[in-house]
């Protein structure tokens, strides 16, 4: 007891920095250790090429080499430590000039036997090797049957071990301890499964804390293998996480910077009156808010960064939208924004047209009809799939060239979004903007000209930096276009129809990234709050919320609500077939509630605009 006092006493000091410090600790796949390494199929290279900055193998000395194996009836000629790990390391810390590793091995039987060949097996190593006084890139942690604490001096300075206790050590013999690891057992029983409860946190806390104290690094063995209890570790500020499963735990840590986002402040949500909220009364104006690639953990994901307050669940009248097209199980934005634009099911890629190629009449082409003005909002190409399913009919979305020609026969009022350049190329000697603006349009390069512009006719052509992510200093272009628009438009007599799309949102979950999925997901439900006000102080307007598919497959592994973080984790780089909420505010907003197919969105509105 004397000398484990002595112990704390002299780490202390050193360690008060270091325990602030590991409380703001950034994991990394460094932090990984490669359990039982040798079991995998390709022992050494798949746990070092992944960035693990811990490997472990377990040793045998048989006629004099060190054999890797768990059992002894394992061991073949072939499976040496040389062979597995001293002569790649050899290789790899030569060539990668800045790696650190750990390489734990652990002595299954006789450390006299050993210890020896350790030594003299891994000499070639020596000059990557750290230790006190010798900051290299390479340390040696002996772990499992390892020599009584009175003899761990007698041992070169860079071999140090690895312990399963702290009592019993002289100050001295504490230098040569490089580990400890603990049984996860010791504290609790857990399947990794959901998470630990404050008791079970507490008991874990104190061994943690009691390693930390004394100046060393802790491992923990024996713990579930899942992501779950690989972010219990994080939490609770464990040194070295274990795994047998290398790419799992490569990709969970290599990722966590881009799955993590904490929102620097919130925003002020608008709470509704709910006034017309329900009526079954005449609907003057319709908005069709598409978040294009947003699900419900898109949205809760924003709900927990934005402190618990968000536009789009001020809504009370929910439904879900299933959204598979016609020749797929899981929908592109192509087919995704035909089926709610026209009505139909249609194949993937296909825009405006069935599945035979016929074109399709539009909600703008039903609300121009009926006497209503139209906009079609994007932060996007305007040639992009949903815009695009408003105005254009075409069976192949990346024809750009055909469907800005297409914009030349609609009787939309107000285009806004980028792709200028698809609206340059000639065809028979005219390009779509000479055509637009023979019909009337202005065409409009330059935002605050849109902003200020009196036209009620306008292609609004942005340039590409207009209209790039949020996260890079967008602006408030989509709230701004909205209010533009319903200024121009309210004064009708017929109402209007407007289709606005957050379209980053979808950017954000190809590119797995939960920064950029919020910070649109945050900008567009600000918009979806400037429909709410409009709507109430309209009066006749409904207001519907919805995506075209959900992208990424995003779950949410961790979050804080009051602190604004989310840690989320992405299933795919592409659409899923997970159905999407439809939210519905203002007159005839009960008509949304239920499960019903995309091409339900349409039917419904068509009956309101007629």
């Amino acid at each position: 007891m004397k000398s484990t006092k002595i112990i704390a006493l002299l780490a202390l000091m050193v360690t008060i920095n270091q325990s602030v410090n590991a409380q703001i600790k950034a994991y990394t796949v460094a932090d990984a250790h490669s359990h039982n390494d040798y079991n995998n199929n390709i022992p050494f290279y798949r746990a070092y090429e992944k960035g693990f900055g811990s490997i472990e193998a377990d040793v045998y000395a048989v006629n004099g080499k060190l054999m890797v194996a768990h059992d002894k009836k394992d061991i073949v000629e072939s499976r040496s430590l040389k062979i597995l790990y001293t002569d790649p390391l050899i290789e790899k810390l030569a060539h990668d000039k800045q790696r650190k590793l750990r390489l734990l091995i652990e002595i299954k039987e006789d450390y006299k036997a050993v210890l020896p060949l350790v030594i003299s097996e891994l000499k070639p190593l020596e000059p990557y090797f750290s230790y006190a006084g010798h900051p290299g890139r390479l340390s040696i942690v002996l772990t499992g049957a390892v020599p009584p604490a009175a003899e761990m001096v007698n041992y070169p300075d860079w071999i140090s071990f690895d312990v399963d206790h702290l009592d019993g050590f002289t100050p001295e013999q504490w230098k040569k301890i490089g580990l400890v690891s603990f049984p996860f057992s010791k504290y609790v029983h857990w399947n990794g499964k959901g998470v630990l409860n404050s008791d079970e946190i507490s008991r874990v806390s104190a061994g943690i804390d009691s390693v930390h104290a004394a100046g060393k690094m802790i491992r923990f063995y024996e713990t579930p293998d899942t992501k779950s209890s690989w972010l219990a570790l994080i939490r609770l500020k464990v040194d070295v996480i274990g795994t047998d499963k290398v790419e799992e735990l490569g990709d969970f840590l290599n990722k966590k910077e881009k799955d993590e986002y904490v929102a620097p402040q919130p925003y002020v949500i608008y709470h509704p009156t709910y006034k017309s909220d329900g009526t079954v009364k005449k609907v003057k104006n319709i908005i069709l808010c598409i978040g294009d690639g947003m699900g419900l953990s898109q949205i809760y994901a924003t709900y927990t960064a934005n402190r618990g307050q968000l536009n789009i669940f001020q809504i009370q009248n929910i439904g879900f939208s299933i959204t598979n097209s016609a020749d797929a199980y899981i929908t592109d934005s192509a087919a995704g924004g035909t089926a709610f634009a026209s009505g139909q099911k249609t194949n993937d890629r296909a825009i405006g047209v069935d599945p035979s190629g016929k074109p399709l009449k539009s909600l703008a082409d039903y609300s121009a009809q009926a006497g209503k003005k139209t906009a079609d909002i994007v932060v996007c190409e305007l040639t992009d799939a949903t815009p695009a399913a408003f105005y254009a009919h075409q069976s192949e979305r990346s024809n750009a060239t055909a469907i800005a020609r297409d914009i030349t026969s609609s009787p939309v009022d107000i285009f806004l979004g980028s792709a200028y350049k698809d609206f340059t190329e000639e065809v028979n000697g005219e390009t779509p903007i000479d055509i637009m603006k023979k019909r009337g349009y202005t065409v409009i390069r330059n935002f605050d000209d849109f902003l200020k512009s009196p036209a009620t006719k306008i292609l609004g052509l942005m340039d590409d930096s207009v209209t790039r992510p949020k996260m890079n200093g967008r602006g408030d272009y989509l709230p701004l276009a909205f209010n533009k628009v319903t200024n121009t438009f309210k004064n009708n007599p017929k109402g209007f129809f407007m289709m606005i799309e957050g379209s980053q949102i979808d950017h954000g979950g190809h590119s797995n990234n939960l920064k950029q999925v919020i910070t649109e997901n945050s900008d567009f439900d600000k918009v979806v709050g400037e429909a709410l006000k409009f709507a109430d102080e309209d009066g006749e307007t409904l207001v519907i919320v919805t995506a075209d598919h959900e992208t990424g497959g995003l779950s949410l592994l961790d979050g804080n609500i009051a602190k604004g973080y989310v840690w989320g984790d992405f299933s795919t780089n592409d659409h899923t077939g997970t159905p999407v909420p439809v939210f519905a505010y203002g007159p005839h907003s009960l008509d949304f509630r239920g499960v019903y197919n995309n091409t339900e969105i349409f039917v419904k509105l068509l009956q309101l605009i007629k």
